[in-house]
């Protein structure tokens, strides 16, 4: 017979809701309402009864019920027969909707067929965009290693699987069962909890239901402007059940588990074999769920375990032996990093660790419990646990907040195994949470919880400074330790209380509502503290190790200020407390309006430290106004955040086969934390901070505090300082959202849909202490020009800062500028007949004014632009994606009766633009082209956005020949022409001549990816019991493992190829154009991608085996 295959992807309203809820309309034959009616619902795999008397308008609401199904659903009432739908299934926050119509008793009953659906498109309950996934598609869509949630939220056609609306991925709110699962802190690029080290806090056995929700516009969801992901797990029955499973990855050179060569690349009639470093990953796990006592008390218990090993890095050096046609291969040279390596150990006894060829390893162990009490037919008590421990090793840190950065194995750089880190990422997490019906009228939900992350940093190499090697004025290659990570310690903890009552009257559904939450966290962050030193070459390095001279293009140096050179400890304490109203009007049978309004009130303790000195100066304002003032010591004082909303469902015909739906209303979302935990770390008291460029004071040394650290902690004579304004406030994101639902033939949904985000609350940072600019270049290119053009040192650092004693003051704030548009097209063809499929198209734009990191300052200096980071314009989103495809199709075939088989494939495609962004170190859809270097002397390298000339243009560039050893390599016309050569084969700039490249302006070529899983079932009952073996391939990028082209990643060669020089007299910048290797060769930049032919970009497999009882 044919099964159900994939029961899923129901658009829904909530978000953090972890129940659903049952709804109806009783009537007679005549359609009045029948008030008093006794509704029953029956969960039929635990016996758990949900139970309610109709209202005056004949209508019920069962809240609060369990996610999944079947239940059974029973209506009695005096003198009418009873009537009974079966097989009613409910998804994460949404309603069933079941109406009764009674027939009189002793009235002739013909047979009534019900057919149920768990995918119910059509909702009283749906408004904004989201989508449901249920544990069959957690369990069977294509997914390897820790099966994180990332890679089912893929499929999502409202963002990328990790950012949605184009917002950061940490302004998401990811919750389990109610308990916040976030990266709170915000520190790495991953939302989850866990992600920090590439896994997942709890496995997806776990999880009975997932959700992504865009735009809900029930008011008791917030925390999020991008979206809520909402993940409910798995109850015990009063049927035992089980599984384990073991699954293996690893490398292979026989082509087994992945490709292992491409088609010739040299035409030389040979194929060229694949680089395959060491790979070794297997995820096994168990889950049992069962009775304590029946319909009562149920346990389930999940574990999983995961341990990994890869390559660190794709890229090798040029001249390599492990060099390949067709792979990475950086400028660095192997000679280069072999006689350095060699000359360090000889020389201070310090190991690098290789610098190519070398392997990371991760490993994750995670543990979840969970108890469901059915105190009685009104009272249910959920209690559930998770126990998650992680670590795996990190690559250096690719900031440019110290050094130049970034230094992270790439086109231009290499660097050391010994330079990275471990990370670890472990949670603790406990919640309860107790549903009470109080009346037939009136419902209360009560959850309570406390969620704990421990992100501290172990140590790979011994402690030695961080030091990055420039050429053509961008990093060459870096050794030492991660500047980051001396003392680098952090846990936090999130305490979090929520109330709801609802009382149900007529047409109304009254939700009254309070929410508390209490954030602490604790950071050790110490960066710096171990010495960073930029040098303008190799030579320059071994000159100043060799004691011939002590040149420095930068050098940085962090220190306690704090009596006997104590801990910088940094403390954050916030409180947010949200009261909220919100009625659900059912105004006819077809139309729903539902609005409310919340109110949320954010307070932070003081636990800042005042810095005097910082308070006694002027500094200027976000609109450079000079008269601005920073009290280091006071954090923004308590604001209160509105969210009004209304959202509406229309059904159209009343059969439930058009249906309009949409809404409009505020969302608050919680910043990453570190945003403000930066003003208690860099106020200029708890350390002191060292900073020079381009000087001759700071001889090269190991051990930095017995030369530059003061013998009694003292104010430092220079701060580093960040801020935050008073005005800021939390994110905010105002959402409005349409959409039209239709029935299509032979079972098909058509969607399309509509949604639009302004930024009320978008962060800005900005330089209170950067003089403004005072002139224009002349020439072609007549941007501002700022105090420090042409200068060096301490006369650059003089010019450019209005506090000389000051090296910078980011000051977080907020800005009301950016937006995000997306139209949706979808179509979908609900399971039937062992058969699902959904295919969707997205085409959307988001801009903004910047991405914040982690850091203050690097925050800052980050951002890309003409005039300067204090004048940046809107632009191009980080996490824009202009086009977006999405599919996932399944097919389900079982057959057999006591000995049976099953056989199911499934099939998840995406198609973007994609590629690795070097200057975020992420893959995006977008990159930007920035001058190497300061162009317009405001002291921050590398963001200025270049001018594309026009041809005529071209002659008035002026370059410098590149000479080596006293031999000219390419002349300045040689350079002018390869630049126009290259501005013509840039589909982009080719599109701006004449005009300034815009931030995130260039879009990396379409990526398309097929992901396939298999398995095949053999089951056989035993009693009451079916035990099955499942055997399983899940092959990712599958179109590669018929042409080893497709699929490929992309590499942007050079997004600095036009290298800043200097000015002339006439004040005309002057330039050099990089150059990039070819077919062994360096030659002047010609292309703006390669493609990325590595391990990581071909098909890979992953096989496993599984057996389940239930």
């Amino acid at each position: 017979m044919f099964a159900l295959a994939f029961l899923f992807c129901s658009l829904t309203t909530f978000a953090q809701v972890t129940t659903s809820t049952i709804t109806g309309l009783v009537t007679d034959n005549n359609g009045e309402g029948l008030i008093g009616a006794t509704v029953v619902a029956t969960h039929v795999p635990s016996g758990t009864r949900y139970g309610t008397a109709t209202n005056a308008l004949g209508r019920f609401t069962l809240p609060a019920v369990r996610v999944g199904g079947p239940f059974t659903v029973t209506v009695n009432y005096t003198g009418f027969e009873q009537e009974t739908r079966e097989g009613v299934y409910t998804n994460l926050g949404t309603a069933a909707n079941v109406d009764f119509v009674m027939r009189e008793s002793g009235t002739a009953l013909e047979e009534v067929v019900i057919s149920a659906t768990r995918n119910d498109i059509f909702s009283t309950d749906r408004t904004g965009a989201a989508t449901t996934f249920d544990k069959n598609v957690l369990r069977t869509a294509p997914t390897v290693g820790a099966r994180a949630i990332g890679s089912i939220t893929k499929y999502n056609p409202n963002g990328n699987g990790a950012s949605f609306g184009a917002q950061d991925s940490r302004l998401n709110n990811f919750t389990i069962d109610g308990s916040v699962f976030n990266n709170g802190f915000g520190l790495g690029t991953d939302a989850q909890a866990g992600g920090r080290t590439g896994s997942t806090a709890i496995s997806l056995d776990a999880i009975e239901e997932l959700q992504v929700n865009v735009a809900p516009f029930d008011v008791r969801q917030t925390g999020f402007v991008g979206s809520g992901i909402n993940a409910v797990t798995r109850s015990g029955t009063n049927e035992f059940f089980g599984t384990a499973f073991y699954n293996i990855r690893k490398n292979d050179t026989t082509g087994l588990f992945n490709r292992t060569e491409f088609k010739d690349l040299n035409n030389d009639g040979k194929n060229d074999k694949i680089t395959i470093g060491q790979f070794d990953e297997k995820v096994y796990g168990l889950s049992i769920g069962g009775p304590i006592i029946k319909n009562k008390l149920f346990f389930f218990v999940n574990g999983e375990f995961q341990r990994r090993t890869e390559p660190a890095t794709t890229w090798v050096a040029t001249g390599s032996p492990l060099a390949q046609p067709g792979g990475n291969i950086s400028r660095t040279e192997y000679q280069d990093l072999v006689a350095l390596s060699d000359f360090l150990r000889t020389k201070y006894g310090y190991e690098t660790g290789p610098f190519e060829g070398y392997d990371n390893l991760t490993n994750s162990d995670k543990f979840l419990a969970r108890i469901d009490f059915n105190i009685n037919d009104r009272n249910k008590l959920t209690l559930r646990y998770v126990h998650h421990d992680s670590e795996a090793d990190q690559l250096v840190s690719n900031s440019s907040s110290l050094g130049r950065g970034p230094r992270r194995t790439t086109t231009n750089s290499m660097s050391y195994q010994n330079s990275g880190y471990l990370i670890q990422d472990n949670t603790r997490s406990i919640v309860a949470e107790l549903n009470s019906t109080l009346t037939d009228r009136l419902h209360n939900s009560f959850i309570i919880g406390y969620d704990k992350q421990i992100e501290d940093r172990a140590y790979k190499g011994s402690l030695f400074p961080t030091v990055d090697i420039l050429q053509d004025n961008s990093t060459y290659l870096s050794f030492g330790f991660d500047p980051f990570t001396p003392d680098n310690k952090l846990d936090y903890g999130t305490f979090h209380v929520t109330d709801n009552i609802s009382l149900y009257r007529d047409r109304h559904t009254f939700t009254i509502g309070a929410n508390y939450e209490f954030y602490k966290s604790n950071n050790l962050f110490f960066p710096g503290s171990n010495a960073v030193y930029v040098y303008n070459s190799l030579q320059d390095f071994y000159d100043a190790a060799n004691g011939v001279r002590d040149s420095v293009n930068l050098f940085q140096y962090r220190y306690s200020a704090l009596p006997e050179f104590a801990e910088p400890l940094q403390v954050l304490k916030v409180h947010k407390a949200d009261l909220y109203l919100q009625d659900e009007f059912q105004i006819t049978k077809r139309f729903k309006l539902t609005y409310g309004m919340r109110a949320g009130l954010i307070k932070f303790e003081d636990t800042g430290i005042e810095n005097p000195v910082i308070t006694g100066q002027e500094y200027i304002d976000i609109n450079e106004n000079l008269g601005y003032k920073i009290n280091t010591g006071k954090l923004p004082g308590a604001k209160v955040l509105w969210e009004p909303r209304i959202g509406f469902n229309w059904d159209v015909t009343g059969k439930k086969s058009t249906q309009v739906r949409g809404g409009t209303g505020i969302f608050t979302g919680r910043p990453p934390y570190v945003w403000v935990s930066n003003q208690i770390g860099n106020n200029g008291v708890l350390t002191g901070f060292i900073q020079a460029t381009n000087s001759t004071q700071f001889p090269f040394t190991t051990n930095p505090n017995s030369v530059f650290r003061p013998e009694q902690p003292t104010l430092p004579s220079t701060f580093d300082i960040a801020g935050t304004d008073p005005d800021y406030k939390f994110p905010q994101v105002w959402k409005s959202n349409i959409a039209v639902d239709q029935k299509l033939p032979f079972g098909f949904v058509a969607t399309a849909e509509l949604l639009y985000n302004r930024n009320l609350n978008a962060v800005l940072y900005f330089d209170a202490n950067l003089e403004p600019a005072t002139g224009n270049f002349t020439g072609i290119d007549r941007r501002s020009r700022f105090p420090g053009a042409g200068l060096t040192g301490s006369n650059l650092n003089n010019a450019v800062r209005i506090n000389n004693n000051v090296s910078r003051a980011a000051i977080l704030s907020t800005t009301s500028e950016g937006y995000y548009w997306g139209a949706t097209f979808k179509l979908e063809y609900p399971s039937q007949r062992g058969i699902y499929g959904m295919v969707a198209y997205t085409r959307s734009e988001a801009k903004d004014l910047m991405n914040a990191g982690s850091i203050a300052s690097g925050s800052w200096t980050g951002a890309r632009s003409v005039n300067g980071n204090n004048n940046l314009t809107l632009a191009f989103a980080d996490q824009d994606l202009p086009d977006r495809y999405v599919c996932l199709l399944g097919y389900r075939l079982e057959y057999g009766g006591t000995f049976a088989g099953a056989t199911q494939i499934s099939i998840g495609y995406v198609g973007e633009a994609r590629g690795f962004n070097p200057s975020i170190g992420i893959n995006t859809s977008r990159f930007s082209y920035s001058y190497a270097g300061d162009m317009n002397g405001d002291g921050v390298n590398d963001n200025d956005l270049i001018y594309v000339p026009t041809e005529t243009e071209m002659s008035q560039m002026v370059f410098d020949d590149i000479v080596s050893g006293g031999n000219t390599l390419f002349t300045a016309d040689q350079q002018r022409t390869a630049f126009n050569e290259f501005i013509q084969q840039d589909e982009y700039l080719s599109t701006r001549r004449g005009k300034y490249a815009e931030r995130n302006g260039s879009v990396f070529p379409m990526v398309h990816r097929f992901d396939v899983s298999v398995v095949q079932e053999f089951s056989l009952k035993i009693g009451k019991k079916r035990n099955r073996i499942q055997f399983r391939a899940d092959i990712l990028n599958f179109m590669n493992l018929l042409d080893s082209e497709a699929g490929l990643g992309n590499n942007v060669v050079n997004d600095r190829f036009l290298i800043f020089r200097g000015v002339t007299a006439d004040g005309q910048p002057r330039y050099q154009l990089a150059r990039q290797t070819k077919d062994g060769q360096s030659v002047l930049i010609q292309d703006t991608f390669t493609k990325s032919r590595t391990q990581f970009d071909v098909w890979a497999a992953q096989f496993g085996i599984r057996y389940i009882f239930d």
